[in-house]
C-alpha cells in the first residue's frame, strides 16, 4: 500500500507543479471601461478592430452589439469578413455589463417599461440615453469612426432595446439587427409606440428582423410587428422578417448575426 502511495504522488507532484498556461487574447482588439453615472453601473467597451485599422488611415462605420458573451462570435465574423467580404469592414464595439447577475442586469437596462415579469425591468430610458451621451462619444473620440453610419444589434431583451432605440431616436442607428426581439414587452407596447415615432424618419434605416421557428411566441409576435411596419409603409424604413427553420430562441443567433449583417449592410463598396 505504501509503496503504491509513493508511485502516486511521484507520477501526480510533476503535473501539480506546471506553470498556468497563458490566456488566448484576440488580435485587433481592446477593451474600454465606462461609468454610467445615472444608472450606477460599470460597463466594458469590447472592441474589435478591422485588420488593417492600424496601417489604413480610413474611417470606418460602427457596428455596436449588446451582450458581452456576444463578443468572441463578432470578432471571428470581423475576421472572417475579411475573407469572405458579405459586408464592409466595421469598427465592432460590444457593450458588456462585466460583473454582478448579468441577467437582472440587462432585464433592468433593455426593457422600456417596468413590469411584474422582470423585477428589474423598466431602465432602457436610462440606458439609451448613457449609450447616446456617453458610449458613442467615447468610440468617436477614440477611433476613427464614420459619423453617419452606425448599426446596433441585439438579441432577446437585446432585440427589443435596438427597437425601441429605433423608435426613441430613429436618427441615431442607421442600420438594426434585432434577433427574437421580446417585442411582445408589457402588451405589446412596442406596437402602439410605433405608431407614433415612426411617422417620419430623419434618415434611411435598414432593419433586419429575424426568430426561430421553435419559439412560437417571440417568432409570431416579431411577425406581426414587421407586418405593421408593412402596413404603415413608412418612407425610408427598409425592412425585412426571416423565420429560421428549426431555432430556437437562443440557437437562432448562430444563423441571424451573419445572415441580419449581411442584409443591413449589403455588398461592400469595391
Amino acid at each position: 500500500m505504501h509503496k503504491l502511495l509513493l508511485t502516486a504522488l511521484l507520477f501526480t507532484v510533476p503535473v501539480l507543479a506546471q506553470p498556468a498556461a497563458p490566456p488566448v487574447t484576440l488580435a485587433n482588439t481592446a477593451k474600454h471601461t465606462l461609468t454610467a453615472a445615472k444608472i450606477g453601473q460599470k460597463f466594458d467597451l469590447l472592441i474589435s478592430l478591422p485588420d488593417d485599422y492600424a496601417t489604413s488611415g480610413r474611417r470606418y462605420p460602427v457596428l455596436y452589439v449588446l451582450d458581452g458573451w456576444h463578443f468572441p462570435l463578432l470578432a471571428f465574423l470581423q475576421n472572417n469578413n475579411h475573407y469572405s467580404e458579405r459586408m464592409p469592414p466595421v469598427i465592432m464595439v460590444n457593450i458588456s455589463h462585466g460583473e454582478g447577475n448579468v441577467m437582472a442586469l440587462r432585464a433592468r437596462d433593455f426593457t422600456p417599461t417596468r413590469t411584474k415579469v422582470e423585477p428589474t425591468s423598466g431602465g432602457a430610458g436610462a440606458f439609451l440615453d448613457f449609450f447616446e451621451h456617453d458610449v458613442i462619444p467615447l468610440v468617436d473620440r477614440t477611433y476613427r469612426t464614420v459619423l453617419s453610419d452606425r448599426a446596433l444589434l441585439g438579441h432577446s431583451y437585446g432585440g427589443l432595446f435596438a427597437l425601441y432605440a429605433l423608435e426613441q431616436r430613429p436618427a441615431l442607428f442607421q442600420r438594426i439587427v434585432a434577433a427574437s426581439p421580446i417585442v411582445g414587452w408589457d402588451d405589446r407596447l412596442l406596437f402602439r409606440i410605433a405608431r407614433e415615432r415612426l411617422r417620419n424618419l430623419p434618415a434611411p434605416v435598414r432593419l433586419d428582423l429575424s426568430a426561430g421557428d421553435e419559439e412560437p411566441g417571440p417568432a409570431s409576435d416579431t411577425a406581426d410587428f414587421e407586418k405593421l411596419l408593412d402596413q404603415m409603409k413608412r418612407a425610408g424604413l427598409t425592412h425585412r422578417f426571416t423565420l429560421h427553420r428549426g431555432e430556437n430562441h437562443n440557437s437562432v443567433r448562430l444563423r441571424s448575426f451573419p445572415a441580419g449583417l449581411y442584409w443591413v449592410y449589403g455588398a461592400p463598396a469595391k
